[in-house]
């Protein structure tokens, strides 16, 4: 019985991975990956909505409940290539600032499509402020998130789910973070 209630939830997690359909996609000039088909370019309406900040992404895509979200972002920076492990400390400190608890599932050097990224993959939990009417309880998701430095450049890939979600989504976000191809010319 046990073997049982362990196969069915890994055989539906297989095939539910196998079943979805992915096609190359460009980012930008510069940048290319496989997404799954039925994922959406998040709107400009609903991503100045939801990235409130002076530097947006250049692309979200997202699924179409809106509970994932695919961000590809680019940012000027003075860090080389070289300084990739000093770049990997430096945003492990910052996402653990971001948020009230952080358990990180991964933090690794990883060589993509013959280029080096930071990688992390956690678990994230922001709690509600005591009396505020904004997102009732805590909020708790699973992010991969990939850092490289090109040309003087941080590029940034960050995938985000539910953490209910994780398990189906897992396999997913790594299947497509390790089909990025960035150009030299970035």
């Amino acid at each position: 019985m046990k073997k049982t209630i362990i196969l069915v939830p890994l055989i539906f997690l297989l095939s539910a991975f196998q079943n979805i359909k992915y096609v190359k996609t460009k980012v930008s000039d510069s940048i290319t990956m496989l997404m799954p088909a039925d994922f959406l370019l998040m709107e400009e309406a609903e991503l100045n909505r939801r990235y409130v900040s002076a530097r947006k992404p250049i692309a979200v895509y997202t699924d179409y409940s809106r509970t994932v979200e695919l961000a590809v972002n680019v940012a000027y920076s003075r860090w080389k290539q070289e300084d990739l492990e000093i770049m990997k400390s430096f945003y492990k400190s910052n996402i653990m600032g971001l948020y009230d608890d952080v358990n990180f599932l991964k933090e690794d050097i990883e060589t993509i499509n013959g280029r080096d990224y930071a990688v992390f993959e956690f678990i994230s939990v922001v709690r509600d402020e005591e009396g505020t009417a904004v997102n009732p309880g805590a909020t708790a998701k699973f992010t991969r998130i990939q850092y490289t430095i090109v040309n003087y450049k941080t590029v940034l890939f960050n995938f985000s789910c539910p953490v209910r979600q994780k398990d189906q989504w897992t396999p997913v976000a790594r299947h497509i973070l390790s089909s990025v191809k960035i150009s030299k010319t970035l």
